[in-house]
């Protein structure tokens, strides 16, 4: 399974059938940015628009975003992720939790964009059963300054909100003043969905805004 990339913006076609799996991907169609093809001659607010819609298009399918899902084998994860222009990569082999006692790893897919005199990071969070299916994804914006950080947490937010009728009873809208306050929903049998929007607590001119979803119960691993 191959993806492809069309125009400016990479556009990921992808459907990854796993017959017997946890769960089955749909047909997933995002807005891929490419760092390296941005524009000088952009304003602020163009910049600005670009990564809301961005973060909007992760949140659009179900349980899944960049084709990533839980369940997703390890050989689509290597064919959609082995070349990613306009990417950093890191590979943690053999990666332990303190919690988990199955042998797991985990990949970090970083890029920068630019907002401004900002430049916003951006960081995708893979983890998978080593040589495995993938059990957890996340993406998290970072260098954010409070408007842009807002309005991108307001536009997801909305978004699972109506998808999921109890999503506003168990993740309650706002800014977590507690790095240790992390609400969860279940969106499926062992698989919890989190959308959290904090201050950085060492650069309190930052803010992050994370989207997690997190299949480890499903695989019995914690």
């Amino acid at each position: 399974m191959k993806c492809k990339c069309l125009g400016r913006y990479a556009t990921w076609v992808c459907r990854a059938v796993l017959a017997g799996s946890l769960l089955m991907a749909p047909m997933v169609t995002e807005n891929f940015v490419t760092a390296s093809n941005a524009s000088t001659s952009v304003t602020t607010a163009d910049e600005a628009d670009a990564i809301v819609k961005e973060a909007k298009a992760i949140v659009a399918q179900p349980e899944t975003f960049y084709t990533l899902y839980v369940g997703m084998p390890n050989s689509d994860f290597r064919a959609n992720f082995s070349n990613l222009p306009g990417w950093k990569v890191g590979y943690y082999d053999n990666y332990k939790d303190p919690w988990i006692t199955k042998k797991t790893a985990s990949w970090e897919y970083k890029r920068t964009l630019p907002l401004g005199k900002r430049m916003i990071n951006q960081d995708v969070y893979i983890k998978q059963l080593y040589n495995g299916s993938v059990y957890r994804v996340a993406v998290i914006f970072s260098g954010l300054d409070k408007g842009t950080g807002a309005k991108i947490y307001k536009e997801m937010y909305n978004v699972l909100k109506n998808r999921y009728p109890s999503f506003e009873t168990s993740i309650p809208y706002g800014l977590i003043v507690r790095r240790d306050y992390t609400p969860t929903i279940q969106v499926s049998s062992g698989v919890h969905l989190q959308l959290l929007y904090y201050k950085n607590f060492k650069e309190p001119n930052n803010y992050e805004v994370a989207y997690i979803i997190d299949g480890g119960q499903a695989y019995n691993l914690y």
